[in-house]
């Protein structure tokens, strides 16, 4: 089914939903309400009146350390274009596509809520080149500034024609060749233009989106993951019985118990064991950790995205300066996010070590069909414990360490854009994970008697369809790759609706 444009209305709100239809799946926004736009000018021409009885930060003074310097009305002319020149210190590597894409989205939902002093061309503009893919090439590190100046001025110089842009298929072009093609003239920013495209923190708040999407589809993988190796191990099931929802008294454990009970129905536990080792029994805790750590960030989101980050912002006839550049909250729930994900990758990892010991699967040593002379699948548990081992460098919070800048006057910062930048990578490295216990799991199952449980039967046949079986020693490499593949497709996420 074809979904047409997506309307704004007046009051300029957007979901979080419908953000990331427009941000990562494409889809195009509709011409933005008339009511509205007539009020953001309204706004405007208002905030016009008040620059000539004060000072204003970024409009009639400079910026940083030389805030107390006021400007001629020659110098205030180029000011705002030239603010989004002389902050463009970044290169590559720059921001993926649908990061860069989810930062446009970001910025013209906080114009829209009519307080950045912003003209309605410029809001048109936004949806615009929202619509005909054009792309600006945003770096994605080295971003040590307080707010997002540096990578903001690289986004938005593209509008008046400088810069480079991402083409879909990745590559460079320059941003006046692009808008060109497009039979765009380049924009010129208006009085406060170039500051309101340089404040606030929204290219925090895209990738905080793109990354948390990314993130819940993860946490639904770990459940099918976790769920193949508790079936696989014939682990005793009372860990993740309703009694356990109950002792908790925890609505978010109850749902994560109902998952995996689903998954592991028809599973065949071996009676004679009193307890699984404790990667295997904390299971839920660690689901649920994952699960509500993805829910904060999400709740933040929602927040930032129905706010208004402008700094100075114009409000009630008055200018108003803040700290709304800074978003901590953010940032450090994607530092949270990171470690919450690479715990669960080293539970994975501990369940493929289990699983190639006799003593927990009661299966062939390291999963072969012929110790001794075969290998069999160790050398798997040593590829995710290398990612694990990434994986605990990339926990390491990188919203803790403040610098001076701009001789004193900026000296606080979030480094947002290394934090998304972490979870990227980590998100990486867990699917990784996550595959070398599947292809582990699958082994169990096909050297054991019983079979999956019949929960996951659905997900063992994927696997036999994607992964030859494993008789003899031969390079794995391809078919954790071939699985990698499948989970980025968005398999093995389980049959669940909504949330993990």
């Amino acid at each position: 089914m074809t979904i047409g444009p997506l309307a704004i209305g007046e009051t300029g709100d957007l979901t979080l939903e419908a953000f990331e239809q427009v941000a990562i799946e494409g889809r195009r926004l509709a011409p933005i309400d008339s009511e509205l736009l007539k009020q953001i000018d309204l706004t405007h021409r208002r905030m016009l009146g008040r620059l000539s009885s004060e000072p204003v930060y970024g409009i009639n003074t400079g910026t940083g350390y030389l805030h107390d310097i006021r400007l001629s009305k020659s110098e205030q002319e180029a000011h705002q274009a030239n603010l989004l020149l002389a902050r463009a210190v970044g290169g590559p590597p720059y921001l993926e596509r649908v990061e860069a894409r989810a930062l446009l989205l970001a910025r013209l939902a906080g114009f829209l809520h009519g307080h950045a002093g912003i003209s309605s061309q410029l809001c048109e503009f936004l949806v615009d080149r929202l619509n005909d893919d054009f792309v600006p090439a945003i770096p994605r590190s080295s971003i040590g500034c307080a707010g997002e100046v540096i990578p903001l001025s690289h986004a938005f110089q593209t509008f008046m024609g400088v810069g480079s842009v991402l083409t879909s298929s990745g590559s460079l072009q320059d941003a006046s060749a692009a808008l060109a093609e497009r039979r765009v003239s380049p924009y010129q920013p208006a009085a406060k233009e170039g500051i309101a495209l340089l404040a606030g923190a929204p290219g925090t708040l895209g990738l905080a989106i793109v990354r948390r999407r990314e993130s819940s589809l993860l946490a639904r993988q770990l459940l099918v993951a976790f769920a193949c190796a508790i079936d696989a191990i014939r682990a005793p099931l009372s860990p993740y019985g309703a009694s356990m929802a109950r002792l908790a008294k925890d609505p978010l454990m109850d749902r994560v118990l109902q998952r995996l009970g689903a998954l592991l129905a028809g599973a065949h536990p071996d009676h004679s064991r009193v307890q699984a080792p404790i990667s295997l029994r904390v299971v839920p805790q660690v689901l649920v950790h994952l699960e509500r750590t993805i829910g904060r960030l999400e709740e933040d989101a929602q927040r930032a995205l129905a706010a208004s980050d402008d700094s100075p912002a114009f409000i009630g006839g008055e200018f108003v300066s803040s700290g709304s550049f800074h978003a901590i909250g953010l940032a450090a729930g994607m530092d949270g996010l990171s470690i919450a994900l690479a715990h669960a990758a080293e539970l994975a990892t501990q369940h493929i070590h289990r699983l190639l010991d006799h003593r927990f699967s009661g299966l062939p040593d390291q999963l072969t069909r012929h110790p001794g002379p075969q290998t069999g699948l160790t050398v798997v548990h040593k590829r995710a414990g290398g990612a694990v081992n990434e994986l605990r460098r990339l926990a390491m919070p990188a919203t803790v360490g403040l610098v001076d800048t701009s001789l004193g006057q900026e000296d606080a910062m979030t480094f947002a854009f290394e934090a998304a930048g972490k979870l990227r990578r980590v998100q990486e490295l867990v699917r990784g994970v996550i595959a070398c216990e599947l292809l582990t799991t699958y082994q169990a199952w096909s050297l054991g008697d019983a079979g999956p449980a019949e929960g996951l039967a659905d997900h063992f046949q994927l696997l036999k369809k994607t992964v030859p079986p494993i008789e003899v020693d031969r390079p794995l490499g391809v078919d954790i790759e071939a699985i990698i593949a499948l989970l980025a497709r968005g398999a093995f996420a389980g049959k669940v609706e909504g949330g993990v």
